[in-house]
């Protein structure tokens, strides 16, 4: 074993050998592996997984109509191994969930089931705007570009994974905007059959929940998982609060390195 004469020495080096690409490839050989990108988006991840693996069999979920046909038109673009699902994950089975859409501070594409937090005291413009000389008509057209509510249909991953005859997921990534724990809720026991887990977590205030490693680890470890990297780190330079993270855990049942 390598000896370090400090800490900073030991993590300057980690960086040297590992970026999250390099980690990813670590931790998922396979040349064709099962994954399941949820919260795909306009197909951010969809396009990092295929280029890391182009043989893989990826799963995206995305509810958000807005996001539909960038979605469609990357299926077409890979030709095979892509399936797009219409719908959100959650831990139950229903026609109809309230979803919301967010256009906030020129940020687009934004949704989940959790309502922008019109309290938050440093992530929107509200409280700069209610403490300035804004006309009252101003604010009022500021929050109407928050929380747009709609009905999407969502579904248990148990259940999806069944009627897809998928029985093995080697990476599970899960960014539903505070979503997370029914998202892992909803594998009931075959959260068990996934290998990896990728997911992100929301400390800060800027939606009216957020979320702390307790929130999903009370189904991470009973299903065999344990933390494997903080994989990357969102400060605020505000206050100096970490705001969010993403996560990478790993299923110690089924582990090969």
């Amino acid at each position: 074993m390598k000896k370090y004469a400090s800490n900073q020495e030991r993590t300057a080096e980690y960086f040297e050998n590992f970026n999250r690409e390099k980690i990813l490839k670590l931790l998922v050989s396979e040349l064709n592996p099962v994954i399941l990108d949820i919260g795909a988006n306009l197909g951010q991840s969809l396009k990092e997984f295929k280029s890391l693996w182009p043989s893989s069999e990826i799963h995206c979920f995305e509810p958000q109509e807005e996001c539909w046909t960038e979605l469609d038109n990357l299926k077409q673009m890979y030709e095979s191994g892509v399936t797009i699902n219409h719908i959100a994950a959650s831990n139950v089975n229903e026609e109809s969930k309230p979803f919301y859409s967010h256009e906030v501070d020129n940020t687009k594409g934004t949704s989940g089931f959790n309502k922008i937090n019109l309290d938050s005291k440093d992530s929107i413009r509200l409280s700069e705007l209610q403490n300035s000389d804004t006309s009252d008509k101003e604010i009022v057209d500021y929050k109407t570009t928050i929380n747009h509510k709609r009905q999407v249909p969502v579904e248990r991953m148990d259940r999806y994974l069944n009627r897809s005859g998928l029985k093995n997921i080697d990476l599970l990534k899960v960014d539903t905007q505070g979503h997370e724990p029914e998202v892992l809720e909803g594998f009931g026991g075959m959260l068990e059959n996934v290998r990896v887990v990728i997911t992100e977590l929301m400390f800060y205030d800027y939606y009216e929940r957020s979320l702390s490693f307790s929130d999903i680890e009370k189904f991470l470890i009973p299903a065999g998982f344990q933390l494997y990297d903080i994989n990357h780190i969102v400060k605020n330079p505000m206050n100096g609060r970490t705001d969010w993270v993403d996560v990478i855990y790993v299923n110690n049942k089924l582990r090969k390195i």
